[in-house]
């Protein structure tokens, strides 16, 4: 009986460390608030620097196609809390992905918030959500760590960015 639950412990081990391959698997059923265009009263959502006639969903799509992702899922409405701390009432459209088993920490976002106000609160829940990452896997995967050398959060008027992964610069300019 032993032998058998320690069989199963460590298969499941096995799991959860493949959980985050290489590869680039990612749902095609984007949130159905990410699905909407990110044009607002001032425009399209993003920085001076990125193509701001990109939506949301397309700069998703655009940085999962040319940035290395391990297998990442969608983060859904309801989620939002739980996973990153954000309110989701502070936002009318976002797209976020994390990596599933937790085996990585590459995760990233581009949020649009209702104002001002509610743009502070995401930014401050993401810098939480960044240094939390940072402290667990300082010392679960300390091989992961460059990933943080360049990451970010950053707000654009009503826009809120982040990126932990391979590649941060070139998040931060689909992002923008």
């Amino acid at each position: 009986m032993k032998k058998t639950l320690l069989i199963a412990l460590c298969a499941a081990f096995c799991l959860a460390l493949c959980g985050c391959d290489e590869g680039n698997n990612t749902s095609d059923n984007m949130n159905s608030s990410s699905s909407q265009n990110a044009e607002g009263p001032s425009g399209p959502a993003g920085g001076s620097d990125g193509d701001e006639t990109l939506s949301v969903k397309e700069k998703t799509d655009k940085l999962l196609a040319e940035v290395k992702f391990p297998s990442m899922i969608e983060v859904e409405a309801d989620e939002l809390n739980t996973l990153l701390g954000i309110d989701k009432d502070d936002v009318s459209e976002f797209a976020a992905y994390t990596c599933p088993s937790g085996a990585a920490p590459d995760e990233f976002g581009i949020f649009v918030a209702k104002d001002a106000e509610a743009a502070a609160r995401i930014k401050d829940a993401l810098d939480k959500r960044v240094q939390s990452q940072y402290n667990t896997f300082e010392s679960y995967t300390p091989g992961a760590m460059y990933r943080f050398d360049d990451d970010f959060v950053e707000v654009n008027g009503t826009t809120v960015i982040y990126a932990i992964c391979d590649n941060n610069e070139t998040a931060k300019e689909i992002l923008k």
